[in-house]
């Protein structure tokens, strides 16, 4: 397969801007066809427009980062700089603070002299704030004032700064949910979720698995200037696979069988122990376990309607399509096996079922049943 037919117009566009604007070393490939991907694709690069901060969703090893570059790249920033912060790394109130924005000498152990920062070193471009869900409150507070004021004062400063920087945040977790218990500043997560993109999961991208696969073996084989391929047997364990840990997992999943196949062909026993490592550890990380009852007991209850708790949570990808087959199936159980008496159920009213049976159709969220009562 040529390098250019797992990639749209669009997401060659985006590579070659990533190889001009910083050569191999941040070379910004978007592999995939799948049509949920082109469309988040589509709305980032009208967000890159814009000047307003952007949040990026998704589960992890879906490609955040590269949606982030791939905004910058896009934007009128792309020749000032773009500089990335993983967020989880600031334990402490004090050291975030002085690494995003500066510190002045003297004002705590070990500030021997004086600091910029990563809003200060990134004046006129953007700053990417990954795993945003993880910045202490002292940060949320600092950042919240940066995005509506542009200025930041220095740890140990008197005076504010002016700093011209567009934020672009991402997390894979759910934000409104830690703004409800209290763990994200409703203030601040209002100012970053207007632009709101969200990448797919792996699993909701059809056959884009194999193309991702393809162009890792091709790189590996580049570098050690041989070919492997999968075999027929290893492609078909590798399309019944959920690909829990997105991209990341396919990518290890290819590497792990490239280097234990001792032949041309890759097959599924030289990279099981992988695939099986990937599956326990991805069950603890990506989307929240979901209980369909207790969904289905709140639509039920009229607490809150299905098009806000269910439908905006999947086109967020805060839930995945899986976890609403579950809840489908819930409703169909209390209603009997009606799709319009579980719509009932839910909140849906009448004039909107079609509606509701449109977004069930459309992304294949219909559990599997061997008769219907609809």
């Amino acid at each position: 397969m040529h390098p250019a037919a797992d990639q749209t117009e669009l997401a060659q566009d985006i590579r070659r801007r990533s190889l001009e604007r910083w050569g191999p070393s941040l070379e910004t490939v978007l592999v995939g066809r799948d049509e949920s991907l082109q469309e988040s694709l589509r709305r980032l690069v009208r967000f890159a427009a814009a000047e307003s901060p952007v949040l990026i969703t998704g589960e992890t090893g879906t490609g955040k980062e590269l949606f982030a570059r791939a905004l910058y790249l896009k934007s009128l920033r792309s020749t000032q700089p773009f500089l990335s912060v993983n967020c989880a790394q600031y334990l402490g109130d004090q050291l975030v603070a002085s690494e995003l924005f500066g510190h002045k000498r003297g004002s705590f152990t070990g500030a021997v002299s004086d600091h910029r920062g990563v809003f200060q070193d990134a004046d006129g471009g953007i700053v990417f704030l990954d795993e945003i869900g993880d910045l202490p409150h002292a940060g949320q507070a600092m950042l919240l004032r940066v995005i509506s004021e542009g200025e930041i004062v220095p740890v140990g400063g008197t005076r504010t700064k002016q700093v011209d920087v567009r934020v672009v945040a991402a997390t894979n977790r759910s934000l409104d949910q830690m703004v409800a218990k209290g763990n994200f500043r409703k203030d601040l997560y209002y100012r970053l979720q207007c632009l709101r993109v969200a990448v797919p999961p792996l699993r909701d991208r059809g056959n884009d698995w194999s193309l991702i696969a393809e162009h890792f073996l091709r790189l590996l084989g580049q570098a050690r200037d041989t070919v492997k391929v999968l075999s027929g047997e290893a492609r078909r364990t590798l399309a019944n696979h959920p690909w829990p840990g997105n991209v990341r997992e396919v990518r290890g999943c290819v590497e792990t069988g490239f280097y234990l196949s001792e032949t041309g062909k890759i097959h599924t026993v030289d990279f099981w122990e992988a695939l099986e490592h990937d599956a326990r550890t991805n069950e603890l990380d990506g989307v929240p376990l979901v209980d369909p009852r207790e969904y289905c007991d709140r639509l039920c209850s009229g607490e809150v309607d299905f098009w806000t708790l269910v439908h905006r949570s999947f086109m967020d990808r805060e839930i995945n399509r899986t976890q609403v087959r579950a809840m489908i199936a819930e409703g169909l159980r209390r209603s009997l096996g009606s799709y319009k008496g579980a719509a009932e159920l839910f909140g849906v009213k009448p004039g909107q079922y079609l509606k509701f049976m449109d977004f069930l159709r459309h992304h294949r969220l219909k559990p599997m049943r061997r008769h219907s009562h609809a």
